[in-house]
């Protein structure tokens, strides 16, 4: 199950055969937790790559949390340029098989309360250095974004099509901590049979701990998981519809 839950985006891929969506660019990329940082090294200017933890904006823009004391984020102090790379080949016996993202534009630090929450939601086990002096949010501003579903199947999508607009996401934001504390006060049940049946996580105390139109971040704790919507909900009925229907499904 887990490892069926790791490959969503390259079973679907193959079934449909075709490249992919700007929305399913934007689905993989709130899935996977890592990817590969690309930087212009501060020294010559040769591509540096390196990994990171990442997390996404109600928008769906990458947030990364990465200190001075890394190359990394010296080189971008430099010159913003960079890449993060997202895949979804763990387990497969051809990665090349595997649907992977590549956005590319600038980074830019931030120091935007509701980055910081969507990061921890995602990274919970950040907080231990969080507020060290050298740790700093930094959110990629994307120009576009280089899709491969698997051999042949290849699209570049502008950031336009890959992120939600603002005006997408003012109303369910508005609603997603109270959609959270309701779901993890009054429907526990449920959100650990989407970490365990959906998911294929092992039991335990499992908390919803973010929500946006593509999903939901559930941990407990030892790790993170992803929760996706079959489509795009930019409301909270349109969420509460998505919850409810997985909620179904996991029973069943």
């Amino acid at each position: 199950m887990a490892a069926q839950a790791a490959n969503l985006f390259s079973s679907e891929m193959t079934k449909k055969n075709r490249t992919f969506t700007g929305a399913e660019a934007r689905q993989l990329m709130r899935v996977r937790p890592k990817a590969a940082l690309s930087t212009l090294n501060r020294e010559g200017g040769t591509p540096y790559v390196s990994l990171v933890n990442v997390a996404t904006t109600a928008e769906g823009a990458p947030i990364i949390l990465i200190s001075t004391l890394a190359w990394h984020t010296q080189n971008l102090l430099q010159d913003a340029r960079g890449s993060l790379l997202f895949d979804d080949t763990d387990g497969l016996a051809d990665p090349l098989t595997g649907a992977r993202v590549t956005v590319i534009g600038k980074l830019e630090q931030t120091e935007d309360p509701e980055f910081r929450r969507r990061y921890l939601a995602r990274h919970p086990g950040a907080e231990l250095y969080v507020d060290f002096g050298d740790f700093s949010f930094w959110t990629l501003q994307a120009s576009e974004a280089h899709a491969v579903a698997g051999f042949g199947r290849i699209e570049t999508l502008s950031a336009n099509e890959v992120l939600l607009d603002a005006s997408q996401c003012t109303e369910l934001s508005a609603a997603e901590v109270a959609i959270v504390e309701h779901m993890n006060a009054d429907h526990a049940d449920a959100v650990s049979l989407y970490a365990i049946k959906l998911l294929g996580q092992d039991a335990g105390d499992w908390q919803m701990t973010s929500v946006d139109a593509d999903g939901a971040d559930l941990s407990n704790a030892e790790r993170s998981v992803r929760l996706a919507f079959q489509s795009p909900a930019t409301t909270a009925e349109e969420a509460r519809d998505a919850l409810i229907q997985l909620a179904h499904q996991a029973r069943a």
